[in-house]
């Protein structure tokens, strides 16, 4: 069983423990109020642009926005606290329907963030931007071929091949091949 993360709900939360009305975050978002709506009912996603906006005016990362609330602190005798079973990994919606992440850890509190990466066939994107300050990224080619941008730089990179970059650089990850591409992406600090 997949559990979808539930960041409309999150971003409400938050917003309510600020005793901030939505017109307000939106406007200090820059983000539109309707779209402050549509992603507070669930009814979108929202980019990872618009959610850093967010994250930054309610004070907290993109990683808390993808916590399970009632996470507090580790217990080592709670094997959900440690291990992420195969059947249930938490997955990362995107807008992008050719795009998704499984989370390999159990949940992004950490120091490292570990996901599973599919991109379906001929994924291309023209979106490059940067993910984190500082730290490193790593991905490891799994399954298939992808393209990786950095700055104006192409690297391809095939099944067992592995990169290690800054995530500050501006970048992308494409699929430009007929078949679905796998990676495994390792970053510090935590993007998300």
């Amino acid at each position: 069983m997949v559990e979808e993360f539930n960041v409309g709900k999150k971003i409400k939360n938050l917003r309510k423990e600020k005793k901030m009305n939505a017109k307000v975050l939106a406007k200090e978002a820059g983000i539109s109020y309707g779209m402050l709506s549509l992603l507070e009912s669930g009814s979108t996603q929202g980019s990872v642009e618009t959610l850093r906006k967010i994250a930054k005016v309610l004070n907290t990362t993109i990683a808390h926005l993808f916590t399970n609330e009632n996470i507090t602190t580790e217990i080592l005798t709670d094997e959900s606290k440690l291990i992420v079973r195969k059947d249930q990994r938490k997955k990362i919606s995107f807008p992008d329907p050719l795009y998704n992440c499984e989370l390999l850890v159990p949940d992004l509190q950490g120091d490292v963030e570990f996901v599973l990466v599919n991109l379906e066939a001929q994924r291309v994107t023209t979106d490059i931007i940067p993910h984190t300050k500082g730290g490193e990224e790593c991905d490891y080619v799994l399954k298939g071929e992808i393209t990786i941008t950095l700055y104006e730089k192409e690297y391809i990179l095939n099944e067992g091949d592995c990169i290690r970059f800054n995530p500050e650089i501006p970048h992308k990850i494409e699929n430009r091949t007929e078949e679905q591409a796998s990676y495994l992406s390792v970053i510090t600090p935590v993007s998300f």
